[in-house]
């Protein structure tokens, strides 16, 4: 069925007209395996990513690959209700939006923190799916507890020396260029002090990559070792040692969850839909009051996310965001994957067990695969306990 929001964001006809547009065009352009794979369209294997990259180039051409940027960096200059509604539409159709790392995290970093000359780099080839970007934030001892970072940024005439280690990089065995943190001066009284943002191409000497395969068997993360590596000054981010702002500029953006509440009432749909296909089996999952108990609650758990999502997204485009609002609903959404996808396997049954490439696979494997990467976004992005960490102290004034 198609999305069908109980809470609306905005609009009006030429808003609606618009969805209806971008559902037609889909229906024509969206090859039936992104569909097949829309519990987990950010990792792809090496060839299914080459073949997202020429669809996000053809969404390009009709202005919604980057629908709210500026007409100078080939974006669609689109206000944020027309932004949220393509993003819905994208993300519960399954379309694979390649290089989230770019389009979602340092492109508004650059906006904000960019030299002109950064921005006339970079900004132009992440629209045109041109250059692949990784995030380059946790590190062996480093992940939740990311001011801990150990990797050095030396000064050495107009360069720095980059030397360290960084791992579980998101879309690090794809990526062409990656956006790290390394500590310019030493661990003082405040430890987020001192750090540095950089721009770093990963063909740049002294850069030893190695693929980490996932549960689900895809080795889209990677780690990555620096020796020695050299980065023009001209690549650092911001102010040296204003790293720690830039990165929670860029966490802020990360985190308005609109494509995660989509792809939740995608899998719910997809979940109703199945139950409504046994009625007179002798299975009926319907049948079982708790089932039905279970999926209304669902529902109402989905649409309260929406409306979360919708609140972070009004709240940037306005530019009064409540810095505690993004990581309540990244903890939200986290929580809300991780139950659909429980849910999902339980009223499955055995056949909630089988993996996508099973034959007998029910719904294209969606709550058996989808059910082992919900254990990720628990973790990746920043924990669920650092996110309550945060809602605490930044949004209820809590002590540390």
């Amino acid at each position: 069925m198609p999305l069908e929001p109980i809470v609306q964001f905005g609009g009006g006809p030429e808003v609606e007209e618009l969805r209806s547009r971008i559902r037609g065009w889909l229906v024509d352009h969206l090859p039936d395996e992104f569909r097949r794979t829309a519990a987990n369209p950010d990792y792809l294997p090496r060839e299914g990513h080459e073949r997202a990259v020429e669809f996000c180039r053809a969404l390009h051409a009709q202005g919604w690959f980057v629908p709210h940027w500026p007409a100078r960096f080939e974006g669609g200059g689109l206000d944020v209700v027309r932004q949220v509604v393509i993003r819905e539409e994208l993300a519960y159709a399954g379309a694979p939006m390649v290089n989230t790392n770019g389009v979602n995290m340092l492109a508004p970093v650059l906006f904000r923190f960019g030299t002109t000359a950064q921005q006339d780099e970079h900004l132009p080839k992440i629209a045109r799916s041109e250059r692949m970007w990784a995030q380059g934030y946790s590190e062996p001892e480093a992940g939740s507890d990311l001011a801990a970072l150990r990797m050095t940024a030396r000064r050495d005439g107009d360069h720095y020396v980059l030397d360290g280690q960084k791992t579980w990089t998101s879309n690090g065995v794809l990526a062409d260029w990656i956006f790290v943190l390394a500590r310019t001066s030493p661990v003082g009284t405040k430890r987020q002090a001192g750090i540095s943002f950089f721009l770093v191409d990963l063909e740049t000497p002294g850069i030893t990559r190695r693929p980490i395969r996932s549960m689900t068997g895809y080795p889209t993360f990677a780690e990555e070792f620096f020796d020695g590596v050299r980065v023009p000054e001209e690549n650092l981010v911001g102010e040296e040692g204003e790293g720690w702002k830039v990165a929670k500029a860029l966490l802020d953006a990360e985190r308005s969850n609109v494509t995660r509440a989509a792809q939740a009432q995608r899998y719910l749909d997809e979940l109703v839909d199945w139950c409504k296909a046994q009625r007179g089996a002798k299975h009926d999952p319907l049948a079982d009051p708790l089932n039905r108990m279970a999926l209304a609650r669902a529902v109402e758990r989905v649409e309260v996310g929406r409306a979360l999502s919708y609140r972070v997204a009004h709240q940037q485009a306005s530019g009064t965001l409540d810095p505690a609002l993004p990581s309540l609903s990244k903890l939200y959404h986290s929580q809300l994957t991780a139950e659909l996808r429980q849910l999902g396997a339980r009223i499955l049954g055995p056949l909630g067990a089988l993996l996508p490439d099973d034959p007998d696979a029910v719904l294209d494997g969606h709550f058996s695969e989808g059910l082992l990467l919900s254990l990720l976004h628990t973790i990746g992005g920043g924990t669920s306990e650092i996110q309550r960490d945060l809602i605490s102290t930044t949004g209820l004034g809590l002590p540390r």
